[in-house]
């Protein structure tokens, strides 16, 4: 993964969610050659409701997914916010709950290929939507058009 385009998002991640993406609380970045992926701790919890809202609010960023995960195992949500690569900017936030629907922890694909991250996305969305209560979800088609 080239670092220049890491180092750009740890840049951008700070302005863009303020609430989530504190390079002060980087905690790995992990370099898989396609993609690097960046674990964010949050100084203190937020509610997985705040989250979206402020990747909603964000213009560059497109909700992929939010659902429930009900199992006798685990109990919380999901959700998946990801960059329109169109702008130059390829990545996706993924955050998961704890049971009390607070965050902790917040992980970030930073893609160097649009193929790598198109494949990633629709693997992510299916993933997540099948036999899950879903709250909202993109259609795999307008995900494929941002990608045209």
């Amino acid at each position: 993964m080239n670092s220049k385009e890491i180092a750009n998002f740890r840049q951008l991640g700070d302005m863009m969610l303020p609430r989530l993406l504190d390079a002060n609380f980087l905690r790995n970045i992990d370099d898989y050659g396609d993609y690097a992926l960046l674990t964010y701790h949050l100084a203190e919890p937020v509610p997985i409701q705040t989250a979206l809202d402020d990747m909603e609010d964000n213009m560059d960023l497109n909700v992929l997914y939010h659902v429930e995960v009900i199992s006798a195992a685990t109990r919380g949500e999901h959700c998946c916010a990801y960059c329109v690569p169109t702008n130059g900017k390829m990545y996706k936030v993924n955050a998961q709950s704890r049971q009390d629907k607070m965050l902790d922890t917040v992980y970030v694909y930073v893609y160097e290929s649009l193929e790598v991250m198109l494949e990633a996305l629709k693997e992510d969305l299916v993933q997540h939507t099948r036999g899950q209560h879903v709250i909202c979800s993109m259609d795999m088609a307008r995900l494929v058009a941002d990608f045209m």
